[in-house]
């Protein structure tokens, strides 16, 4: 199986930051969201937002309720939220755009021609 073109400029690009920086590359990898100890991590990548927030089921998809913060070099950005057990379907909001992400653990249609990540909390 062959790497698709984009996951290996992504990956170029992640380990120029991580040398650049002298950051982790836990700190400043892209990924699905990841069950914490103080909820479930969401992560998105985006240098050009100037604000980026989380909508889905768990906020009755508010553009404005969960914003994101742009960590220390201003690629990434990132919230932890406290959500119940079971499946939540989410997207990011990028400057007032509705955005599927990049990264889930599963993908449904959100009816209107994009794609909701799911992220399950066992």
């Amino acid at each position: 199986m062959r790497a698709h073109p984009s996951a290996i400029i992504l990956a170029v690009l992640l380990v120029s930051l991580v040398s650049a920086s002298g950051a982790t590359l836990q700190r400043v990898t892209p990924a699905a969201p990841v069950v914490t100890p103080s909820g479930v991590r969401f992560v998105l990548m985006r240098s050009e937002a100037r604000s980026v927030a989380l909508a889905g089921s768990f906020n009755q998809w508010s553009a404005s309720s969960h914003p994101l913060v742009r960590e220390a070099k201003g690629a990434l950005w990132s919230i932890v939220v406290r959500l119940s057990p079971g499946q939540h379907a989410f997207m990011f909001v990028v400057d007032g755009v509705w955005v599927s992400p990049p990264l889930a653990e599963d993908y449904v249609d959100d009816g209107f021609g994009a794609k909701n990540g799911i992220v399950v909390v066992r």
